[in-house]
């Protein structure tokens, strides 16, 4: 199907073709002016390995895009599929510091919010950035990271949120991703 001529329509059926695009649940933080910010966040993924990049989209009307902007800094926290709670507490359910218990976070060299029980966290400088539309895609440089213990990932796809099985090893799938009929 192509572009549609009415704007509203194609609108929404590109929100619902995104909703097939299953990404992992990261928290963004930054730290800027002695406070902390952080937001739930699926638009993050590797730019390059050399040097250790990775891209991160946000959307120009949170407070923490403004943190990010102004201190060019920022963590991606990849969460564990156990961390739902936190997840939610970072997308808007909550605001504020209160969000940040001291006993779940640390700091690396950039100063940025690292959770500590995270799969892994990426603590970078921003490098680049461009504006497009309502979100400004910040490239980050790593400068250090912090390797948690191994996990699975949490995910989110077609508006809820998965956890990964590993079909290689005869995990079953969650409940409603088995696609393939198997």
């Amino acid at each position: 199907m192509g572009k549609p001529t009415d704007a509203a329509q194609f609108a929404a059926e590109f929100k619902l073709g995104m909703r097939s695009l299953a990404g992992a649940v990261n928290i963004i933080t930054c730290r800027h002016d002695g406070r902390v910010f952080g937001m739930t966040a699926t638009a993050v993924c590797s730019a390059t390995a050399e040097p250790p990049t990775v891209l991160a989209c946000i959307n120009r009307s949170t407070t923490t895009h403004e943190a990010v902007d102004r201190a060019e800094i920022f963590c991606v926290n990849v969460l564990r599929h156990e961390d739902r709670e936190l997840s939610g507490l970072f997308s808007g359910v909550q605001k504020g510091e209160g969000r940040f218990r001291p006993e779940q976070w640390e700091q690396l060299s950039t100063g940025a919010p690292v959770l500590k029980n995270a799969l892994v966290a990426f603590d970078c400088r921003v490098v680049n950035r461009m504006v497009h539309g309502t979100h400004t895609v910040f490239l980050g440089e790593v400068q250090q990271l912090l390797l948690g213990r191994k996990g699975k990932p949490l995910l989110f796809a077609d508006g809820q949120y998965a956890k990964l099985a590993s079909i290689a090893h005869g995990e079953p799938l969650p409940e409603g991703l088995d696609y393939w009929g198997e």
